[in-house]
């Protein structure tokens, strides 16, 4: 099966990168906790089950979100990092919503089964966003110039957390929003190795899982 346009146009972008420089930045996370926080040390153990979906749109190309196997390498790592945050939780369980699950009936009873068993269900949303026009007009220029001429690339992201109580009753609905920028041009080449596109998207992934458990712990919501 053959690479869908914003399979290849990701490719391209990826070799650009390979043969040229680049340098990222990005925003800060928008809708964080300003309250303070104590930690929940006196509530009883409940269990959780933290359903996780990962999408993407392009915009111009994609009609509707879709879901994608992963976000960021390293995700396991920086959830286990930042569910320190919570200090009531205790068992959990995770679980990764995957494209072909629609045709998996035995995953799909499965989730079922977990959102059953624990006494609150967290579903992370993780959605990426681009401009389709942006990137593959970015990515033409850059080839054609051999990334001569610096060209920009930016990603929207929105990180929503749902909490829910074993019933599926919604009892907390928490936002952040980042946007990451990434420019492509050969003497940018040095300045890679401290602004590396991978390494500003894991922050907005980290920092904005750590904020949401925090407010999550603040509130002390986890409670039976």
């Amino acid at each position: 099966m053959g690479l869908n346009r914003p399979g290849k146009v990701a490719i391209m972008i990826l070799l650009l990168e390979l043969l040229s420089g680049c340098a990222a930045s990005r925003s800060a996370v928008t809708g964080l906790y300003n309250g303070s926080v104590e930690k929940n040390l006196g509530a009883g153990k409940v269990s959780a089950l933290f359903l996780f979906r990962h999408m993407g749109q392009y915009h111009g190309f994609d009609s509707i979100p879709k879901l994608k196997d992963q976000g960021v390498k390293d995700f396991n790592n920086l959830f286990r990092d930042s569910l320190t945050e919570i200090s009531n939780i205790s068992p959990y369980t995770t679980f990764v919503e995957l494209p072909n699950d629609i045709n998996d009936p035995k995953r799909r009873q499965e989730l079922a089964g977990f959102r059953g068993s624990h006494d609150f269900t967290v579903e992370i949303t993780f959605l990426e966003e681009a401009s389709f026009k942006q990137q593959a007009l970015s990515g033409t220029i850059s080839l054609l110039s051999l990334t001569v001429i610096p060209m920009p690339y930016s990603w929207d992201y929105t990180i929503t957390a749902n909490l829910l109580d074993q019933k599926g009753k919604l009892i907390r609905s928490y936002q952040r929003k980042a946007t990451l920028n990434n420019w492509v041009e050969v003497f940018l080449i040095f300045a890679y190795p401290f602004h590396p596109v991978e390494g500003k998207r894991e922050l907005i992934y980290a920092e904005s899982l750590h904020d949401t458990f925090r407010q999550i712990e603040a509130e002390k919501v986890l409670t039976k």
